[in-house]
């Protein structure tokens, strides 16, 4: 029996489908909830599958070609056939939210932290999808993304539910072995890096004099980050919602008494054009009342009562470009 081909996914199958309907990327990344890149790359991976041009520019429209009109006939078929054969859709059930997730929050934080959700809403039926994809992270079927960042993702609606503070961690055994008493003493140490957060502003909100860290290990995962730290490779700079997890456990602590302010946020976001559900809405509620019940918590801590300052005041909601989670 010969090997059955592979076939392309559904993600792409509809992206070709909406893109030859509308005649635009554009659109069709608006009605998929999808970025234009995204749209992009999913034609182009279709194109290499076929072996043929989909798609001619006229203009601002992308036309199908004569080749892909033919395939869009049996795509069509072959979607209205799936819709047919599977169960009917959840769309209309409000117990049903679907949480896309960086990684990296879905284990140091979500996870952790959505089981009183659960229990203040037994009926929910709530499914957790973890992915670090930038244009597809309100893809097929996901009701509602968790993202950090400036807001200001395109396609979407964005509620911001929590702010950020950023300030250094490393295990006790770590502090006690370098003597860590007050920041100049971090000059002897080795300072974690991640590729998105600087150490300079905490710096300077500290007032040592101390340079930017330029041979140590870089990181671009806070999940990772993290992680380095607790296995006492060195000093993190880390994102205090990341981090909360493993200062409570005791795998990490915090070093002194300033933080600085991220002018980056966490979001709740669903797709433009479209409501959000009465559960999603729940879910909005709740985490701005577990954001606040954490903030109101640390600031009862000694080690909370900190001085906290910005650490940049070139990004906003409306800055330049479209951050992601890192």
């Amino acid at each position: 029996m010969s090997q059955m081909r592979r076939l392309p996914s559904m993600q792409t199958l509809r992206a070709f489908e909406a893109a030859a309907r509308h005649e635009s990327y554009s659109a069709a990344a608006t009605e998929l909830g999808l970025t234009h890149g995204a749209i992009s790359h999913r034609i182009r991976e279709l194109e290499a599958d076929v072996g043929i041009s989909l798609f001619r520019r006229v203009g601002r429209a992308m036309i199908p070609t004569r080749e892909a009109v033919t395939i869009l006939a049996q795509v069509r078929e072959a979607l209205s056939a799936l819709q047919r054969a599977l169960p009917p859709s959840t769309r209309g059930q409000t117990n049903k939210l679907v949480i896309s997730v960086h990684p990296s929050l879905a284990t140091h934080w979500l996870i952790p932290s959505i089981g009183a959700f659960l229990r203040a809403e037994p009926k929910a039926d709530v499914e957790i999808r973890s992915t670090a994809e930038l244009g597809e992270f309100l893809g097929q079927g996901v009701s509602v993304a968790i993202r950090y960042g400036a807001g200001n993702w395109p396609n979407t609606v964005s509620e911001r539910f929590c702010g950020e503070v950023q300030f250094p961690v490393c295990t006790r055994e770590y502090a006690q072995q370098y003597n860590l008493r007050t920041p100049a003493d971090l000059k002897n140490c080795t300072l974690l890096r991640h590729s998105w957060l600087p150490w300079t502003p905490w710096f300077r909100a500290a007032d040592v004099r101390l340079r930017e860290p330029s041979r140590t290990m870089m990181l671009s995962d806070s999940s990772m980050l993290v992680e380095a730290a607790a296995a006492g490779e060195g000093v993190a700079l880390v994102r205090g919602l990341i981090a909360r997890g493993a200062i409570q456990s005791g795998r990490l602590m915090r070093l002194f008494d300033v933080a600085i302010e991220d002018s980056y946020s966490y979001y709740l976001l669903w797709h433009a054009n479209t409501q959000l559900s009465s559960l999603g809405t729940t879910l909005l509620e709740w985490l701005r009342r577990t954001s606040a019940a954490a903030t109101a918590s640390r600031a009862r801590e000694p080690l909370s009562e900190v001085e906290t300052r910005r650490a940049s005041k070139g990004r906003s909601r409306k800055g330049v470009g479209v951050a992601n989670e890192k």
